[in-house]
């Protein structure tokens, strides 16, 4: 019961924790089992015969095609532990595994479907039992996957003990079947990105801790993001398997991160320094400092390069658009943030200061820079009579760069300083033409309302904004506002005025007209 067993190829192993360090591990030749003392044919035939093709020939020709993990369940306490096993154990381990499995394939090297069975028969038939939940590489995307992964474990494989002079990196798109017992099934389309860091782009740090064999850590990363964008997508630690879903395990990033990283001796956390370490300054442990230099050096890369791989792939497709919003949301959000993985943030923003990740539609649509930005956050324009978009029907008609952004992606990419859409900008922008002039009379009363939201009334001076009675727009100047040159007149009493409808402002809305009163009041 404490004794798992796994048979490969022409192998069988046999871990035996009971024994000293030396005797853990007993492997045996599938085809010359009955010469070994210790091992009962029979016994290894009742537990396998008819599960996924083992059987009487298996033993004859001394191979098995596959590889089986056999963990017996612990019926009853032993020096090795006293928890007890029993069918609803399992159930629990399988509801536990349900949760993770739609992500469990992710980041693994070779494997492309999970399936759980339940077989309560005693007796072999060859039925392998009653499939409750499986969980695969959809058809559509298999080989693209396992051409990636193979290129790359390739690669790897071929370093030996050393480091690559150049970074090693792949990337591909999946799409994940999970299918449940009642045959409800569902399916989600993921991008990954993996990168094992060059020793061309290591920092001394990186290098050195690489090197140490007292670790034996790779500088292997990668990221993975879900295409469907859902906005409640908690950013997940891998270390190629997700982490035991705690708060700890959560990056509170809006991908999923894997990488080689150093764990508690749990293996349910990833090393950070505590409270009093930072404070003091003494988190010198060698695994901590490799989480650190993990994340600021090779994850700041692979998510860098991964927000670029976007852009490209848009690029590529009729609908620029496709992938703006993947891409606005793959921005962290340093709010939210775990404390420990915002020293990503730093560095992500220097690598993407100059790369062109900001979509604009101007031009049918298009990839830019910051510098080339007009930057919209609708929570900055007023809310109400359609002022936002009378907005940004102007910064079309000007053909402005629009990009429009959320608070988080402002903040996180420190774009204070960037031309973010004021009062100020479009005033700016009305003034190179007048295009503006053929807006409609509700645009052009939204344009007052907005231009002088920021109590500037002298923004107006010089624009046909002034509306006159008889239809028409003239400039603001200074004379036609305090002089007498235009009158505004109560609604009822405009009909005493007849053939003076170029002198007579137009009958305003009423928030429009208390702003006037203003300027006249000034």
């Amino acid at each position: 019961m404490d004794h798992p067993v796994i048979i490969s190829g022409d192998q069988l192993l046999v871990l035996d924790p009971h024994q000293d360090s030396s005797k853990v591990c007993q492997t045996m030749k599938l085809k010359k089992l009955h010469r070994y003392k210790k091992m009962k044919v029979d016994d290894c035939l009742k537990a396998f015969s008819g599960v996924f093709g083992f059987d009487q020939n298996t033993l004859e020709s001394g191979h098995f095609k596959g590889t089986i993990f056999r963990f017996p369940l612990r019926q009853e306490e032993t020096k090795l532990s006293d928890n007890i096993y029993d069918k609803s154990k399992v159930d629990d381990l399988f509801m536990s595994f349900k949760d993770e499995a739609p992500v469990s394939l992710l980041f693994l090297k070779c494997l492309e479907s999970i399936t759980l069975l339940r077989e309560e028969s005693e007796s072999k038939t060859g039925y392998i039992g009653e499939k409750i939940f499986s969980v695969c590489i959809d058809e559509t995307t298999t080989e693209a996957v396992r051409s990636a992964r193979k290129d790359m474990r390739s690669q790897i494989q071929g370093l030996g003990n050393t480091l690559p002079s150049d970074p090693i990196a792949n990337s591909y798109n999946m799409k994940i079947n999970v299918e449940d017992d009642a045959r409800n099934a569902t399916c989600r389309s993921w991008k990954v990105m993996n990168l094992f860091q060059g020793e061309n782009k290591m920092s001394s740090t990186l290098q050195k801790l690489s090197n140490d064999d007292s670790l034996s850590y790779s500088p292997y990363v990668g990221v993975a993001m879900d295409m469907d964008c859902p906005l409640d997508l908690k950013g997940h630690v891998f270390c190629f398997l997700p982490l035991p879903l705690t708060e700890k395990s959560l990056s509170g990033l809006p991908i999923h991160v894997n990488g080689f990283f150093a764990l508690s001796q749990s293996r349910r956390f990833v090393k950070w320094p505590t409270a009093d370490q930072i404070r003091n300054h003494t988190h010198t442990d060698k695994s901590i400092q490799w989480n650190q230099a993990l994340v600021i050096e090779v994850l700041s890369e692979v998510y860098s390069s991964f927000l670029q791989e976007l852009v490209k792939e848009s690029s590529k497709l009729k609908d620029l658009n496709a992938h703006a919003t993947a891409v606005s949301q793959c921005i962290p959000n340093t709010n939210e943030v775990d404390e420990h993985w915002r020293i990503l943030i730093p560095p992500l923003v220097k690598k993407l200061k100059n790369t062109k990740v900001f979509f604009t539609t101007n031009e049918g649509g298009k990839w830019i820079s910051k510098d080339q930005a007009v930057f919209l956050r609708s929570n900055k324009i007023p809310s109400g009579h359609g002022v936002e978009s009378t907005i940004r029907r102007i910064l079309e008609m000007y053909q402005q760069n629009t990009v429009e952004v959320e608070d988080h992606v402002w903040e996180t990419l420190e774009l204070q300083e960037q031309e973010e859409v004021t009062p100020d900008i479009i005033n700016r922008i009305l003034r190179t033409s007048d295009a503006y002039t053929s807006c409609s009379n509700d645009d052009k009363f939204n344009l007052i309302r907005y231009l002088l939201s920021d109590g500037q009334y002298n923004s107006l001076e010089g624009l046909k904004l002034l509306p006159l009675q008889n239809g028409s727009y003239i400039k603001f100047t200074g004379n036609n506002i305090h002089s007498c040159e235009i009158y505004m007149v109560p609604p009822s009493k405009i009909k005493l005025f007849v053939g003076m409808e170029d002198k007579l402002l137009q009958t305003l809305p009423t928030d429009v007209q208390a702003k006037f009163e203003d300027i006249i009041g000034t």
